[in-house]
């Protein structure tokens, strides 16, 4: 199992109340299928553990692990539109007339249509951690698009999911700022790290990226005294995890130290099984246990950090 490195996360209105045999049986309904030579793309869900299991949930401490096998086929439309030119050039000559862009339009439909069952095949995976005490759900991906896709797809597997982007009560770019700033101390359990992002609250939307840099140093002081804000703060939480938090709190980068690491190898022996299951184990616990501290730095500001 390969540890989770982007997180984007939703929050559950209610926690989805299905036994791990109901999940499997709900969600094999949608399980994958390879594209068929008409079809586009084809896209459903596939044991996580790959060839180490059949179950499409892999489950365990209140904790569940999905995955999204979307195959596409590859038509390039430089292709498309090479053939259909061709094709337009013939029957312009032909006839002695010019096409319209009905015609055309038309004529690239068929192309295609003749083109889809030789083109190649390309899958990827989306994978997603569900926390049940946390409600919460979190994708693994950069792209928030695909997200959607797989939120999408588990709604329309289950039934029902209600669910919504993580908000929180404060402005994560003004704590951002504070934070770098000095306004605001950081809290015990977070560690600045050395890259961010500032940008202009102007309308020049001036971007000053820095990495590999002591961002308390005083030098980022003349872009926040210019009124830059920051949007992308580079952090380590509890010497455990590090990471790159946007304003969206996206989660990007995310590396688990190498003493979890180590743990997870050693808790799984020479048993694929077992170190797929400790990965997937250990992997879980932290980020339930992060992820709520994390929206707790967000919190209004009656809350104690």
């Amino acid at each position: 199992m390969k540890w989770f490195r982007n997180l984007v996360i939703y929050q559950l209105e209610e926690t989805p109340q299905f036994s791990e045999q109901d999940w499997q049986e709900k969600l094999e309904k949608d399980a994958f299928h390879p594209c068929l030579s008409d079809q586009p793309y084809s896209q459903g869900w596939v044991s996580p553990s790959g060839d180490l299991g059949i179950s499409l949930c892999h489950g365990g401490n209140n904790s569940g692990l999905l995955s999204l096998r979307r195959e596409e086929r590859l038509l390039p439309a430089g292709v498309v539109n090479e053939a259909l030119d061709e094709k337009v050039s013939e029957i312009e000559l032909k006839e002695d007339r010019k096409l319209g862009r009905k015609e055309r339009s038309q004529m690239k439909e068929e192309i295609v249509f003749e083109m889809m069952p030789r083109a190649f095949t390309r899958s990827r995976y989306t994978n997603a951690l569900l926390l049940t005490n946390e409600k919460l759900l979190i994708v693994d991906t950069s792209s928030r698009s695909k997200a959607e896709e797989l939120t999408v797809q588990l709604r329309k597997s289950l039934g029902t999911l209600k669910l919504s982007p993580l908000a929180v009560d404060s402005s994560t770019i003004a704590l951002f700022t504070k934070w770098l700033s000095g306004d605001t101390p950081f809290p015990a359990s977070l560690v600045v790290g050395q890259s961010c992002e500032l940008r202009s609250t102007e309308e020049s939307s001036a971007v000053v990226k820095c990495s590999h840099q002591d961002l308390m140093s005083g030098e980022l002081q003349p872009h926040l005294e210019a009124g830059k804000v920051v949007v992308k703060l580079q952090l380590e939480w509890n010497e455990r995890l590090s990471f790159i938090l946007n304003d969206a709190l996206e989660i990007k980068q995310l590396r688990f130290s190498d003493v979890l690491q180590e743990e997870a190898a050693q808790d799984g022996s020479s048993d694929p099984a077992a170190e797929f299951d400790a990965r997937f184990t250990l992997m879980s616990m932290e980020i339930a246990t992060f992820l709520p501290a994390l929206i707790a730095y967000f919190g209004s500001e009656e809350k104690t950090i």
